[in-house]
């Protein structure tokens, strides 16, 4: 993928294009969620004028996913919808209420812990009149990366296989069980890596040399929101049926 001519990324009416053209891709679901769920939020932002997503680096003493780039997010509480997880978990983590939440995007990820991952997305505002309270014990540090970087700089991850074939086979079956029917896009991906012994995954450097690059779930995200924003100007997602390793 060259680059990319998006020139109104940089233009005042910037948040208004992007939201015009992402929001087709969400709705306000109403859903209740149980623990069994989680949901994140993905925080736009103005950084210096530039429209950018904000991150959140987890902190070393956390029992999974330690030290990672994330999005705010966690665990539903039964009962919940997966916006108010996510906007509860993000005042939780950051101390930020979103100024915008235009809803969560169609369909959940499946983590490989068999989760369902929703993720939610909405404006938080300019970034120099934020005042953040981080979570001590959860977030490191917060960044910003703005969309026009990200667009640009998305690599190619080449991670190993390490579960199974019945594995793979046994997140394929919970699908089917859920309702996610043969063609589905997911289910296809799941089978795929079923039979590889190596697979590539999206994944954007950091921007700040300390960090690890996001990469995992949350740069799957970040994708397919940059896909839905970015895809009349010749972003394609990243799509693994079309990876062979």
């Amino acid at each position: 993928m060259g680059k990319l001519e998006i020139a109104w990324i940089r233009g005042s009416n910037a948040l208004s294009i992007f939201r015009t053209r992402v929001c087709p891709h969400i709705k306000e679901n109403t859903k209740k969620l149980t623990k069994s769920s989680c949901s994140v939020f993905v925080p736009l932002c103005h950084d210096q004028g530039r429209l950018s997503v904000l991150f959140t680096r987890r902190t070393d003493t956390l029992k999974s996913h330690t030290g990672q780039i994330s999005f705010p997010g966690g665990r539903c509480d039964n009962g919940e919808t997966a916006i108010e997880t996510s906007v509860r978990e993000m005042e939780e983590e950051i101390g930020i209420q979103p100024q915008e939440t235009w809803g969560t995007f169609s369909r959940p990820i499946t983590s490989l812990a068999m989760e369902d991952v929703y993720f939610a997305i909405g404006y938080i505002g300019e970034l120099d009149k934020l005042k953040f309270t981080l979570s001590e014990n959860e977030v490191s540090h917060v960044f910003t990366v703005s969309l026009e970087e990200l667009v640009h700089s998305r690599q190619e991850q080449t991670y190993f296989n390490q579960r199974s074939q019945q594995q793979w086979e046994m997140l394929a079956d919970r699908m089917i069980a859920e309702g996610i029917p043969s063609e589905d896009e997911r289910l296809n991906a799941v089978k795929h890596i079923s039979t590889m012994s190596e697979y590539k995954m999206p994944m954007f450097p950091s921007p700040l040399p300390r960090d690890p690059d996001i990469w995992g779930l949350t740069a799957i995200m970040t994708d397919r929101v940059l896909h839905f924003a970015f895809r009349k100007d010749g972003y394609r997602r990243f799509n693994l049926m079309h990876t062979k390793v």
